[in-house]
């Protein structure tokens, strides 16, 4: 069969026939994702299925005033229903393989998809010192149905994927690598979103120099280009020079299961850098971290790399140079030291506070990787960044939290517990979030975090029923607490959290389907939308009896009409409706430049009759232009097909 494609179905990760083959990633590409924050692969699908996504994306789109897509023309988070050949694509081997390396097995789909529009010759709102504007400002993307906390382990990814050819002149989203472990991607700590056109390192383009990382990626490629990056990627979009609307599908997945071996095809089991690296620091302690997280291993910070000096003192007073390039040498030194640095650990915790972010970033290993020495200090440092807390206290977990999260050791779990009864709030969700990371190990703990679902603060609250998902066990109490958080329909947001919490036990929440079941009416979409995802995981009988009345009666089922007008163009009076080509070709040229709309010239005009006419632009686009009342209606008569073979 062309592609692979069997056909099949999918819920989430359920297999409803047998299920395909997956091209999983290989080492290299790990590396690679674990460094700079993405991959890419190609789906390998007919080219007629590419095709046919673009051709009724496009015509939902048709209208549109800018890459908005106001809600008029946007189908937001209907778009899979709307153009159900994308789940082609998201079920060919490489894109499933690819999802399950990065992910794990069981990963499923958020019910937030969504198609970024980039339409032909557009433009960004005015320029920056001369240069050249990004189509919108940088930033990292929000969860949609509720904040989430950031992090630094691949549980979340995004994947983009261009239903045509996409260069870099056709206004691709770019990303700025390695983004995904720090909170500023910017020195000064301002947002601009004005890049430079000149050529960096492999293909990348240059940032300003006052960006963390100068390097900007364009997520460029081929007809069937997919991408998948950490979901806390800093991204935006360059501008579409071509005569080709470019439509950008994103699709966003969760990690279900914490790692016990490598989900991809891996022939090395000790880090390595990878052979492209487009970052410019060095954070190895935290990579290698990371790669021994999704490896599976209880030694997270395992490493065949040769012996440092082991020169303690050298490696502190270096932690307190000017050269900041020295004290983020000094912090992954002192990591990979281990227990041997034990009497590093207060100068560490003291560059938490260091003004270079990368520095602090390979403290946070370093005291992880140091282990039992540095609990203590780490759980003292739990008050700390609570301005940050203030301000985002989802998104804003302080450092020493993430270091208790990456330091393996038994006696980290007591320390967490006591720190969930502590009177001030950041401290109390730090713990959660914690604890959350540390996964099935953290088992104990369940107690003092059932016991926070009741808690005074909703973020706090937040954490904790997040960090039960993540823990899973003992199911006996985790799912009793879980279902009485969904069943509270005063509280959406957080039942939202119960319900991935739930989505994330899967098969183990049996107890849960009553509950989930009443869920799929809740008046939230995302609760829905996760406790169906749940039932699918569950996956018994008793399970997919509840969830497919819900799936018979919430089926999109669309209407397609047969003549979608691309533009209308309200005539004042019949008399000035258009006679011949000439007042046709003036009609249309004054309402785009009234409208601001860089239509291109008309190349050839034939009038059928006294009211339709048939009209060839210079880029190729071909529409029929007819007179309805008091209104022109410009008919697309074909796709922009010239374009789209040009640049395919």
């Amino acid at each position: 069969m062309e592609g692979g494609y069997t056909g099949r179905l999918l819920i989430g990760e359920t297999q409803l026939t047998e299920p395909q083959g997956k091209i999983k990633l290989n080492d290299e590409q790990i590396r690679h994702f674990i460094v700079n924050g993405y991959v890419n692969v190609t789906a390998d699908v007919p080219t007629h299925i590419h095709e046919t996504i673009y051709d009724k994306t496009d015509e939902l789109f048709a209208g549109a005033a800018d890459f908005r897509g106001d809600r008029q023309h946007n189908p937001l988070n209907n778009i899979l229903p709307l153009v159900p050949e994308l789940q082609v694509v998201l079920e060919s081997a490489e894109v499933r393989g690819a999802l399950t390396s990065i992910l794990g097995n069981g990963y499923v789909m958020h019910p937030h998809r969504h198609c970024h529009p980039n339409f032909a010759g557009s433009t960004p709102s005015g320029k920056e010192n001369g240069e050249e504007r990004l189509m919108m400002p940088l930033h990292k993307d929000g969860h949609a149905g509720g904040k989430r906390p950031r992090h630094r382990t691949p549980r979340w990814a995004i994947l983009f994927y261009y239903p045509q050819p996409c260069l870099a002149d056709q206004g691709p989203t770019c990303i700025i690598p390695g983004t995904q472990y720090v909170r500023e991607f910017m020195l000064n700590g301002e947002r601009q979103r004005h890049e430079m056109h000149a050529e960096g390192g492999n293909g990348t383009r240059l940032l300003s120099e006052n960006f963390l990382n100068r390097n900007l990626v364009p997520m460029s490629g081929e007809l069937g280009a997919v991408w998948i990056m950490h979901f806390d990627m800093v991204h935006s979009f360059l501008q579409n020079y071509v005569p080709l609307n470019r439509y950008g599908m994103k699709f966003v997945f969760m990690r279900t299961e914490q790692p016990t071996a490598p989900s991809w095809n891996s022939d090395t089991s000790m880090w390595q850098p990878p052979e492209v690296n487009h970052i410019p620091y060095d954070a190895e302690i935290l990579w290698t971290y990371i790669w021994n997280w999704m490896y599976g291993k209880t030694d997270l910070y395992e490493t065949d790399r040769p012996d440092t000096t082991r020169d303690v003192v050298s490696a502190v007073s270096a932690l307190k140079t000017g050269d900041p390039n020295a004290r983020m040498k000094a912090a992954n030194e002192l990591g990979f030291m281990r227990t041997d640095a034990a009497e590093a650990v207060p100068a560490l915790v003291d560059a938490l506070e260091d003004s270079y972010e990368p520095v602090r970033r390979n403290a946070i290993y370093a005291l992880g990787a140091i282990g039992k020495p540095a609990v203590e200090p780490l759980t003292d440092a739990l008050d700390s960044e609570k301005e940050a807390f203030d301000m985002e206290p989802i998104l804003h977990i302080c450092d020493a939290a993430h270091g208790l999260a990456a330091t393996g050791v038994s006696e980290t779990v007591p320390a967490l517990i006591m720190a969930l009864q502590d009177e001030r709030e950041n401290v109390r969700a730090s713990a959660a979030y914690a604890l959350s990371e540390m996964g099935p190990v953290a088992a104990e703990a369940v107690d003092g975090l059932i016991a926070l679902l009741t808690d005074e603060s909703e973020e706090v609250r937040r954490h904790a029923t997040s960090a039960l998902g993540m823990i899973k066990g003992p199911v006996s109490k985790t799912v009793p607490a879980l279902i009485e958080v969904l069943e509270d329909r005063e509280d959406t947001d957080l039942a939202f959290f119960a319900a991935q919490a739930l989505t994330r036990i899967g098969p183990d929440a049996t107890e849960a389907i009553p509950a989930l079941g009443e869920a799929l009416m809740s008046e939230s979409a995302y609760v829905r939308g996760f406790s169906s995802e749940a039932l699918s995981r569950i996956g018994t009988p008793e399970a997919l009896q509840a969830l497919v009345p819900f799936l018979r009666t919430a089926r999109w089922f669309n209407y397609v009409k047969r003549s979608m007008p691309a533009f209308s163009i309200e005539l004042k009076d019949v008399k000035s409706a258009p006679s011949d080509a000439d007042s046709l070709t003036k009609l249309i040229q004054e309402w785009a430049k009234q409208k601001d709309i860089p239509l291109p010239t008309t190349k050839t005009i034939s009038q059928d009759s006294d009211t339709q006419f048939q009209v060839t632009f210079s880029d190729g686009r071909q529409v029929t232009a007819r007179v309805e009342g008091h209104v022109l209606n410009l008919y697309r008569k074909t796709r922009v097909e010239a374009g789209f073979k040009t640049y395919r």
